[in-house]
């Protein structure tokens, strides 16, 4: 169900192709004001060296600083490993 969501919250290439600067722009407002907000954030996950937050909604990861126990940087994608 989560992936469904999040095809429906993202804003397809072709609908503004990034082709100019201002397309560009469109298709970060857009999908800001009609994607996910990431309001909802898991507690903080450490695998390995990496700590994170996650949203609940779409998946999207940020940084977590398990020493000061404060969330910083920007969100990002998980890294998909996929094994031949």
């Amino acid at each position: 169900m989560s992936t469904q969501r999040a095809e429906i919250l993202s804003v397809p290439n072709h609908l503004f192709p990034s082709r100019t600067p201002h397309a560009h722009n469109l298709r970060f407002w857009v999908g800001r004001i009609f994607g996910c907000w990431h309001l909802r954030l898991s507690r903080p996950i450490t695998r390995g060296r990496e700590s994170y937050r996650a949203c609940l909604r779409c998946g999207m990861r940020r940084g977590f600083d398990p020493e000061s126990w404060t969330t910083s940087g920007s969100f990002y994608s998980p890294r998909v490993e996929r094994t031949p």
